[in-house]
């Protein structure tokens, strides 16, 4: 039993990495398809691992990120007030021009105009440099699914959809805003609610 305890942590830490990843997938297809497109209408010599080498710099920084919101998690999970306050913030982020820049930031990287990396080592870091741009972009979703609970896989869900929609999407911006006009409204319900307003 106690091995199964300690077993348990490390277990659910990289539960949370993986679904971190896999919910950034969808969202970066495009770009990695676009990365690998140019790289062989450049004739740039070892095309498919430079790609994967830029998709690992990538979802290196996002492995990072699910470890530093598992490691930041608390049980029992946070109460209501303080959960409602995090969405509201989160949704006067999304619908913010700092938001609308990161995502344009975001979407625009690594298009087809981009320099070509000339070594793996540089493939790797323009892969990361992505991924930080994008956790920038990803910043209020991210708070919201914290405090929603990291292992809710409801959640993830909306979650993915919403981020692969406002970063695929060529109405990205508006559709960031409407995100954050449904995250206002949950929020304000949800602080009602915290203090005995039904």
């Amino acid at each position: 039993m106690s091995s199964m305890s300690m077993v348990s942590p490390l277990t659910t830490a990289l539960m949370s990495v993986a679904m971190m990843v896999a919910m950034m997938l969808p969202s970066i297809a495009p770009t990695l398809w676009r990365h690998h497109r140019q790289l062989r209408i450049m004739r740039t010599v070892h095309a498919g691992p430079r790609t994967v080498l830029f998709a690992s710099g990538y979802a290196s920084v996002w492995a990072v990120i699910g470890l530093a919101l598992f490691a930041m998690s608390t049980e029992p999970p946070f109460p209501a007030w303080a959960a409602g306050v995090v969405v509201l913030f989160g949704g006067a982020v999304q619908r913010s021009r700092w938001k609308a820049e990161r995502l344009l930031r975001c979407r625009d990287a690594c298009v087809p105009e981009m320099p070509i990396a000339r070594n793996v080592t540089t493939a790797w870091r323009e892969g990361c440099r992505l991924g930080v741009e994008c956790v920038l972009s990803c910043a209020a979703p991210m708070a919201v699914l914290f405090v929603a609970g990291l292992m809710d896989t409801r959640v993830m869900l909306v979650m993915t959809v919403a981020i692969t929609a406002e970063r695929v999407a060529p109405t990205g911006v508006r559709i960031a805003r409407l995100t954050g006009a449904v995250a206002l409204l949950a929020g304000f319900v949800m602080c009602l609610r915290a203090v005995g307003v039904s």
